[in-house]
């Protein structure tokens, strides 16, 4: 696990710190505290993505509606 890069970490959408705080914990042989800190962050990840989704959702929504009306 210690092969992790910091390009992987940042890869992923790791800012500086919890990249750092990850690799710590890889050099401490903590892989229960790294899989705990990598699934939260995923967590926000996913969440970041919901949010993000939303407005697509809603664009997709409006588009229809113009499109319904226009024909």
């Amino acid at each position: 696990m210690a092969q992790i890069s910091m390009t992987s970490l940042m890869d992923a959408g790791c800012d500086a710190t919890l990249a750092d705080r990850l690799g710590q914990r890889l050099e401490e042989g903590d892989a229960e505290g790294c899989l705990r800190l990598l699934r939260a962050h995923r967590c926000d990840l996913v969440e970041a993505m919901r949010e993000a989704q939303k407005p697509i959702d809603v664009c997709d929504w409006i588009i229809r509606e113009v499109e319904k009306n226009h024909d």
